[in-house]
């Protein structure tokens, strides 16, 4: 309990632009399930089948960006603020692997390289 506690504390120490950069890969990795491939230009799966892909590959640079800027700052900052750093960093890796995930069979049949036709 109190180690999940420390990690709800750690995640929400974060800087508010960073909390939401992930916050936003979150969301649109949840909304992956519901994209089919088509695009649908007039009702909610506007959403899942134009918006979410767009915003995905955008967080797919601006999330290796900001893992790479904490990195920078993390190897002169002092200790606590370095080992922070290091957390934000590893958490980042897990929701860009996790975004990822979620978007692999929307990706592959979008380009055609899905094994299931």
């Amino acid at each position: 309990m109190d180690q999940a506690l420390s990690l709800v504390r750690e995640i929400f120490s974060m800087h508010p632009l960073r909390l939401m950069l992930n916050g936003c890969a979150v969301l649109v990795a949840a909304t992956a399930p519901l994209a089919d491939g088509t695009v649908h230009a007039h009702d909610w799966r506007l959403l899942p089948g134009v918006v979410a892909p767009a915003v995905m590959m955008m967080l797919a640079f601006a999330l290796p960006l900001d893992m790479t800027m904490a990195r920078i700052f993390a190897a002169e900052a002092p200790p606590e603020r370095s080992r922070h750093l290091r957390f934000v960093v590893r958490l980042e890796g897990c929701v860009l692997g996790c975004m990822f995930l979620a978007w692999l069979p929307f990706l592959l049949n979008v380009l055609e390289l899905s094994p299931f036709g």
